[in-house]
């Protein structure tokens, strides 16, 4: 996961908490405030009908507001005194008024329950459902009512309704308008964060980018210097500064393994020129010729030493080489034809074409193939086969051999300068610990790649991979296809 997404997630979920915990704050103070208006709406409204004047609190009423008054005493009540009472509400809705319930007439909202309920406790608040779906909020209490026309007072259930229906479609509508609000502010919020992010993040990537580009064989390359003056501009000069000092650590190496390598070849030459002379031109005695000998094969590896860091020295020097379309099959053979006379051990080739043809410097793959094969011959292996196929566009080399075989430790570092398979960085025994090394140089020379697989008491096999060349890319395009498709027996 990049910096810039793990940003983006971060300080939108960051956002997006509180944003909802926003949300739900306004949601709870808005239902709070509303509640209370309605609970403030109601209780003024009981007050004005509980105050003892029922005919001018009847007049204070809402417009929306229900109201029921319960008649708990029938002392002094006839039915004209009733008829005068129904009389003195002739502008009010009269399905909204109920006399005494010993009259067993329906009750709007409220059962009987509810209202002895309301006898006992001498308050009730709560909620009810009207038959239509209504909600209302009920708050009732009992109270003495007078109606002064008439001089007659009751003690009564005095019941206020105030409906709750807008309050709710408020609130719902209310917490739709903040959850569609919460997504628009985090999809915003994200999109801004992705884009500021890129904008802050980009001399980050200038600078990982101009990083990626700088390498052993070109640290040349500088990471841009962005003018603002903050923290980037500071570590892009920093990693300038380490880079110059890199270069200057590594052009002194260079140099030194060049010049050594330069100056030593004159000594040596001088060296194995005059071991031949005293073995050629004079009559040294057993002795002497058994020292001789030293010095030549000494002088000789030294020799190899100095050629193969010579080499490096010049792949270290950004060294390419000059590449052409070749057979590699006829470099295989001349290995093969220049070992064998000089070991015992047995070296076969095979190949399932004639032709195997890649674009290379034809000196610099024998190269890469005798380092291979004397590696497994210094290891000591009788037997080394050398195997060409053709997969996917890609041609493999295989060299495979029954030596002892690599530890499995020593693998990842067989291809290191200097590295032996004992562990000893040194240039004791047959080898410098070059060769390989300058295997996977002139193998990456080529645009391909070298690996190996081994187990000890089993031998090894070296795999070095190289592109086919494109039969079109050559002038005789149609001969090399002619030949491609033509398979022969192996070769040994």
């Amino acid at each position: 996961m990049t910096l810039r997404l793990r940003l983006t997630i971060f300080y939108s979920a960051f956002i997006a908490v509180i944003l909802s915990a926003m949300a739900v704050s306004v949601y709870l103070l808005t239902e709070r405030s509303l509640s209370t208006s309605v609970e403030d709406r109601a209780r003024q409204a009981l007050i004005d009908l509980s105050d003892g004047a029922i005919l001018a609190g009847l007049q204070k009423l809402p417009g929306d507001a229900y109201y029921q008054i319960v008649l708990l005493s029938d002392e002094g009540i006839t039915p004209q005194r009733v008829q005068d009472i129904r009389d003195g509400f002739t502008y009010a809705d009269p399905t909204r008024f109920r006399e005494n319930p010993t009259e067993h007439l329906p009750l709007d909202y409220l059962s009987d329950r509810t209202v002895q309920s309301l006898v006992e406790r001498e308050s009730l608040a709560g909620y009810a459902t009207l038959p239509t779906g209504e909600r209302l909020r009920v708050l009732g209490e009992l109270s003495a009512i007078t109606f002064p026309t008439q001089g007659l007072t009751f003690t009564a259930a005095i019941l206020v309704g105030v409906p709750t229906t807008a309050v709710e479609a408020t609130l719902s509508q209310l917490s739709q308008d903040l959850g569609l609000a919460v997504i628009g502010a985090f999809l915003v919020f994200a999109l801004g964060v992705w884009w500021l992010s890129r904008q802050v993040l980009a001399p980050v990537q200038r600078v990982t980018q101009a990083a990626a580009r700088v390498s052993s064989r070109d640290l040349s390359q500088r990471v841009p210097v962005p003018p603002s003056q903050d923290e980037m501009r500071e570590l892009a000069v920093a990693i300038n500064h380490m880079l110059d000092r890199l270069q200057e650590s590594f052009e002194t190496q260079r140099r030194f393994t060049a010049d050594a390598s330069h100056e030593l070849r004159t000594p040596v030459t001088a060296i194995v020129g005059h071991a031949n002379y005293l073995l050629r031109r004079t009559r040294p005695s057993p002795e002497q010729i058994d020292s001789l000998q030293v010095i030549q094969q000494e002088a000789a590896r030294m020799t190899k030493l100095v050629n193969d860091l010579l080499e490096l020295a010049r792949a270290d020097a950004g060294f390419s080489i000059d590449k052409q379309p070749m057979n590699l099959l006829e470099v295989i053979e001349a290995v093969r034809d220049e070992l064998q006379p000089v070991t015992d051990a047995s070296i076969e080739v095979s190949c399932p074409r004639p032709l195997v043809e890649v674009e290379g410097d034809p000196g610099r793959l024998k190269q890469v193939v005798l380092n291979l094969v004397q590696n497994s011959l210094n290891a000591g292996a009788r037997k080394v086969h050398l195997g060409l196929a053709i997969d996917n566009r890609e041609v493999r080399l295989e060299v495979l051999d029954d030596g002892p075989g690599i530890p499995s430790e020593a693998i990842p570092f067989v291809f290191d300068r200097f590295f032996r398979i004992d562990g000893a960085r040194s240039t004791r025994g047959n080898g410098s610990g070059l060769g390989l090394a300058i295997v996977r140089w002139i193998v990456q020379q080529h645009g391909g790649k070298v690996e190996v697989e081994s187990k000890p008491g089993e031998g090894s096999v070296f795999t070095v991979t190289l592109p086919l060349l494109d039969p079109r890319t050559t002038e005789d395009g149609e001969i090399v296809r002619a030949s491609l498709g033509q398979p022969v027996a192996a070769r040994h």
